[in-house]
């Protein structure tokens, strides 16, 4: 009776072999997650393959949204990109869109895309060009799945174009960038995105990292505070750039002659979140997933 007692007292309780076996799944699923490489780049062949082709691990969970530069556009290329959008809007179940505009409200893709996406009941997030103010600047907070959640930090970057050019910061400047850091300090979201009109790349003609300049008070701001991607109209430096942990994602611009018309389909979950560009013909172009910061650090 005394040796029977003794080994049902080495038990350990039922509660606690449970937590050490969820502690040993979560960390085999974590280091799978993290024996793969931070950032994947995938073109497509032949023009692209299609989106569930294309898709990975993020497309199967998480927070979806569609991210597209604003601009005029002759009607049938209007007409095709909101097709394509809608299409993979309906297949991915899309909480909103994201037009990286100049103009706003008044921006013709936001007008028609905003009213196209109305039955949807998809709202339309604009950037806005304020003349330096931050009356257009917006935030979007999004829940996910496990209690984490998404931020969109939304702000006007016209005035923060002469500064990254010349060096100088002006009054108007010093308001956009001290509401950008009060909106990223005060948030508690697992995920960080700021988006603004302008890319804070400039590159030069060879396109390398050595000839690449980035605004240095942002580029402190979305360090310090984990910032995990920045999404803009595209510049020269290409769709996706990566500057450390941070990921640049500029969206093809119409008033860019040397890219392809076309919109970004982003998917974050717990994890990863993956970018696709997606052309008019709905075929992926290229393709970017990058790792959470803090799983990095685990």
């Amino acid at each position: 009776m005394e040796v029977e007692a003794a080994r049902r007292s080495k038990r350990p309780p039922w509660s606690r072999t449970v937590a050490v076996q969820v502690a040993l799944c979560v960390a085999m699923y974590a280091a799978f997650s993290l024996g793969e490489p931070r950032l994947h780049r995938n073109r497509g062949r032949g023009g692209g393959g299609g989106v569930e082709a294309s898709l990975g691990r993020g497309g199967r969970g998480g927070v979806s949204f569609l991210s597209v530069a604003g601009g005029a556009r002759p009607a049938a290329e209007q007409a095709r990109l909101l097709r394509q959008m809608e299409s993979i809007a309906k297949a991915y179940k899309v909480k909103f869109v994201v037009d990286v505009a100049q103009l706003g409200e008044e921006d013709p893709l936001w007008q028609n895309g905003s009213l196209y996406f109305q039955a949807l009941k998809i709202p339309w997030y604009s950037t806005t060009s304020s003349h330096g103010q931050i009356i257009g600047n917006f935030l979007k907070r999004v829940m996910m799945p496990y209690d984490q959640s998404l931020e969109i930090i939304g702000m006007d970057t016209g005035s923060l174009q002469e500064p990254i050019h010349d060096g100088k910061i002006r009054a108007s400047s010093r308001e956009q960038i001290k509401w950008l850091e009060q909106s990223i300090a005060a948030t508690s979201s697992n995920w960080k995105i700021v988006v603004g009109y302008d890319p804070f790349f400039v590159c030069a003609e060879a396109h390398t990292l050595e000839t690449t300049k980035l605004y240095e008070p942002l580029q402190r701001i979305f360090a310090k505070y984990g910032v995990n991607a920045y999404i803009s109209t595209g510049g020269h430096c290409g769709y996706f750039r990566q500057d450390n942990s941070m990921l640049y994602i500029g969206n093809p611009s119409p008033d860019d002659l040397t890219s392809s018309d076309g919109f970004l389909l982003h998917i974050v979950n717990l994890l990863e979140m993956e970018s696709l560009l997606i052309n008019l013909e709905g075929k992926v172009v290229e393709r970017f997933v990058v790792n959470h910061h803090r799983l990095e650090a685990l």
